[in-house]
């Protein structure tokens, strides 16, 4: 149940992040996107190009309207997608490089759990965490995708990048101590330091009269640079450790795991631990950061 509600978890961030924000200066388009399939398949498209290529999406709207043929309007709209998805933004080189950044940062999320599964072969063969890992695969995934709609879609960086970053430093300094040592005195204030941040971050992103569609685009972004640095920095330390120092709940569990030893059954358990933040933090964070840009607007306005 707890992967099923990752991978829908995921599969939502998808969706609205790749749900157009068109402006609302041409009626025509927004009424013809509802009428038939190959017209919203094309909105959709239309939807995840960058900013500086909408243009380039209304003409291949008003062609499509002249077509009356329905066969000839599924190729039209399904050439159209594809050729929205691989066509480059006119910041090609920013875009492709922050786009390589973000998909070598979940390589290396992915390659740090492939040489603790090598290290600790019993986490597959004897806790069958098969499903779980096909669900940490697909979340990597998903994330490197949204992030390069992000990137194509608007100016998210290098204020995504430099957020982000300070984001995976505040949930390093105040998460992983609480998740790891949570019965010691004081961790549940020490968590408020996340909100707090998040809430930073999102004013941080609305002073620069930004558009909301940027200012969510930017909060978004660092929101997911904060999930996959922290699960790059949080591994590390498990598997440098071993996953010591054990708390007492591990060493209560351990001998009902059927793992060999108590090495292997706290790096499982923490790599779970970790997986689950990498989800939690991009939601947590968006979450707190889209409220803090619209309080900052508001009292802008005020």
């Amino acid at each position: 149940m707890g992967a099923l509600l990752v991978g829908l978890a995921v599969a939502a961030l998808l969706i609205w992040v790749a749900h157009p924000a068109r402006r609302r200066d041409t009626a025509r388009t927004a009424d013809t996107a509802r009428s038939d399939a190959p017209s919203r398949l094309l909105h959709w498209a239309v939807g995840a190009l960058p900013t500086d290529r909408a243009p380039w999406g209304h003409a291949m709207f008003g062609e499509l309207d002249r077509i009356d043929n329905r066969a000839r309007r599924w190729r039209f709209a399904i050439g159209c997608a594809s050729a929205a998805v691989f066509l480059p933004s006119r910041r090609a080189d920013s875009v492709s490089l922050t786009t390589r950044l973000v998909a070598a940062t979940a390589l290396a999320c992915a390659g740090l759990v492939a040489y603790g599964l090598v290290q600790y072969p019993e986490i597959v063969f004897r806790a069958r965490r098969w499903p779980v890992l096909t669900v940490f695969v697909c979340v990597l995934a998903g994330y490197t995708v949204i992030a390069a709609i992000l990137v194509r879609r608007g100016p998210v960086t290098p204020s995504g990048l430099t957020c982000g970053l300070g984001l995976a430093a505040v949930w390093i300094v105040a998460g992983i101590p609480v998740v790891t040592r949570a019965s010691e005195p004081g961790g549940s204030l020490l968590l408020l330091a996340i909100p707090v941040a998040s809430l930073a971050v999102g004013a941080a992103a609305a002073r620069r009269n930004r558009t909301a569609a940027v200012r969510q685009h930017v909060v978004l972004f660092s929101a997911l640079v904060a999930g996959l640095v922290l699960f790059i920095v949080y591994a590390t330390d498990i598997l440098l450790t071993a996953g010591g120092p054990y708390d007492a709940g591990q060493v209560r569990d351990f001998p009902g795991s059927g793992l060999p030893d108590l090495a292997t059954y706290a790096v499982s358990d923490n790599l779970g631990s970790a997986m689950m933040l990498l989800l939690l933090v991009p939601i947590v964070t968006a979450t707190f950061g889209c409220a803090g840009a619209s309080i900052a607007i508001r009292f802008s306005h005020r």
